[in-house]
């Protein structure tokens, strides 16, 4: 993620908004897909 040194945060976003680290949901996202593709693969052979 761009740093605040880097890019200026624009003023409609609030500063809660931003992330600088690897977010939560994202780890829970790939997680999901994974084991949504782990099923399909598994269910197809």
């Amino acid at each position: 993620m761009a740093s605040t040194t880097n890019k200026q945060r624009p003023a409609h976003v609030p500063e809660e908004n931003v992330y600088t680290s690897l977010h939560w949901l994202m780890i829970a996202a790939y997680a999901a897909s994974a084991v949504a593709l782990f099923l399909l693969i598994k269910s197809a052979g």
